[in-house]
């Protein structure tokens, strides 16, 4: 049941939502400038991956932090955030991904995130996470088990063609749905009890969940 935190260059998250996620975590990776909201913190990663366009204290790492393992790739024709997860899966056995600093700031960036998170190893419990809203992502070998938040806003949102999307403990229930970003999905459902799962037998889904309403 391996954890694995990625700390990304979009919005950084707010120090105890990025305290606890590491507290949580077997392994912490800064992709690119995701190094600068662990260094605020006064916290270290594992690792630093990326093409370090945001990250110009390689030298300073490599002296005063030896222990932490610096990937340098230059490849441009993948985001950083790809060749974190390419890297991951190939050193690291992980279970559950969850990503920090995915959201806000650049809309591009943004949305190469959401996906790109298409491509990553579909057995893994994918998240992105700040402290407006919460995102898992949803395969046919991930289904979402959510507890604790009767009365929640929940969306549904398709990256791609889903089939077999069910759900359970909504206001509105899914049966065996068909959805797609040109078709139907589910916005703005609600969590009727507290506890809800939402499984697809093709696809990738998206939930999101906003915090604090």
């Amino acid at each position: 049941m391996q954890k694995t935190l990625m700390v990304l260059n979009g919005s950084p998250p707010s120090e105890e939502l990025l305290r606890w996620q590491v507290e949580e975590s077997d392994h912490v990776i800064a992709v690119d400038g995701g190094w600068h909201a662990l260094r605020h913190a006064n916290l270290l990663p594992d690792a630093v991956i990326g093409d370090f366009d945001s990250f110009q204290e390689r030298d300073c790492v490599e002296k005063d932090f030896p222990g932490v393992l610096l990937y340098h790739a230059e490849n441009q024709d993948n985001t950083d955030f790809e060749k974190a997860c390419d890297w991951l899966a190939c050193n690291i056995q992980t279970q559950y991904l969850t990503i920090l600093g995915g959201l806000g700031n650049r809309s591009d960036h943004f949305l190469s995130n959401l996906f790109n998170s298409i491509k990553a190893d579909t057995s893994w419990i994918l998240s992105f996470d700040d402290d407006r809203e919460w995102i898992r992502r949803i395969t046919p070998l991930t289904p979402l088990v959510l507890s604790g938040r009767k009365g929640a806003t929940i969306s549904i949102l398709p990256l791609v063609e889903c089939h077999g999307v069910h759900s359970r403990g909504l206001c509105w229930e899914i049966k065996d749905g068909c959805f797609s970003p040109a078709g139907s999905f589910s916005q703005s459902n609600l969590c009727e009890t507290d506890e809800v799962k939402i499984e697809c037998k093709q696809g990738t889904l998206l939930a999101l969940v906003p915090k604090g309403l």
